[in-house]
């Protein structure tokens, strides 16, 4: 069964960015600019449905940044108003006002976590890989955040070539700016691995032993005292003991995450909804997701009607798919201390 205690919304496909290996600038043509508005929340995230199901909500974009969706607070405001769900924001950070992060500060409590995807230290190293991001807009959504609201600050960064021997002098400035906690990702997206990048791959850290082969691998170095939220993480690893006390669907070594809820259950930016974000990127290996993904639309059909639908109850059931047995976590190495994705 899917858990739908956590949904990983992505509210805009719409960023500023032209990161290389993003598939925005790798399957320019399958892209669709369009975002979530208040009224579809309210149709499919009904009172009801809210406050029955739904615990966590992760804002975060395959091809798009939450930031730049007209009414992401508005959103925020419209689910704390039914319960203190907890809300995870993944964004580059650029190109907002003060006065924009104050606003989004004022909706967000002490449960809820702004994840900045910050690859360097400065302008020109952050623009080796963020191409067209603006550091210092980035610096003053931290410090407005950190003025104006009690939410977890987390900075994230990828592992390459060009930060490798920087990544200590990130953390420091992270714990200065007072932030909760840095989080380094080692990446599968090189060329040692993908042909298509070239032996020769700038990006691609000296050691491979610093990238992965399947799921990307993170680790996260906490800076300050406050930690997961408790209450999300104990219903993940209540979830997770009770997949490990009977056997799985229909291979032995992998818990499917979209089943405990460590990854979210994965709406578009087109109202689509998938079993995770994993199913639903562009590229040419997810085509059958992207046909079956226009069945499941919300825009069209309520997200209660598309739970009902019986592809969940049986063909999906099956978790027979090449993202299921590759990127799903092996029941003996899932780490509890990082029981949610992010």
């Amino acid at each position: 069964m899917l858990a739908t205690w956590h949904w990983h919304i992505e509210i805009s496909s719409k960023c500023t960015l032209q990161c290389p290996r993003c598939a925005r600038q790798e399957v320019p043509n399958g892209l669709v600019n369009t975002e979530l508005d208040l009224e579809f929340f309210k149709r499919n995230f009904t009172p009801e449905f809210v406050l029955s199901n739904v615990e966590k909500i992760t804002f975060c974009g395959d091809d798009g940044d939450p930031i730049y969706a007209h009414d992401l607070i508005p959103v925020i405001r419209y689910i704390k108003s039914i319960k203190p769900v907890e809300i995870v924001i993944v964004t580059n950070g650029s190109y907002k006002k003060i006065e924009w992060w104050h606003e989004l500060g004022l909706s967000l409590t002490e449960q809820d976590t702004v994840h900045f995807s910050v690859d360097g230290w400065d302008n020109a190293s952050n623009n080796q890989y963020r191409v067209n991001s603006d550091f210092e807009s980035i610096m003053t959504g931290i410090r407005t955040l950190k003025s104006h609201s009690l939410c977890r600050l987390v900075w994230d960064a990828i592992l390459f070539r060009f930060n490798e021997d920087r990544i200590d002098h990130m953390q420091t400035l992270a714990r200065q700016l007072g932030m909760d906690g840095f989080q380094l990702t080692q990446s599968t997206k090189f060329g040692h691995i993908y042909k298509i990048y070239g032996q020769d791959d700038p990006l691609k850290p000296s050691s491979q032993s610093w990238t992965d082969t399947t799921r990307y691998k993170r680790e996260m170095v906490k800076l300050s005292e406050r930690g997961l939220n408790d209450a999300v993480s104990a219903t993940n690893l209540r979830l997770y003991q009770q997949a490990m006390e009977r056997p799985l669907m229909n291979f032995d070594s992998v818990i499917p995450l979209c089943e405990i809820g460590n990854k979210g259950l994965y709406i578009d930016a087109q109202g689509r909804l998938f079993p995770c974000c994993w199913v639903a990127n562009r590229y040419n290996h997810n085509s059958e997701w992207q046909t079956l993904a226009n069945q499941f639309n919300l825009r069209e059909r309520t997200l209660l009607q598309v739970l009902d639908d019986s592809f969940w109850f049986m063909e999906f059931q099956k978790f027979n798919w090449s993202e299921c047995k590759t990127k799903c976590t092996p029941v003996l190495l899932f780490d509890q201390k990082y029981a949610t994705d992010w």
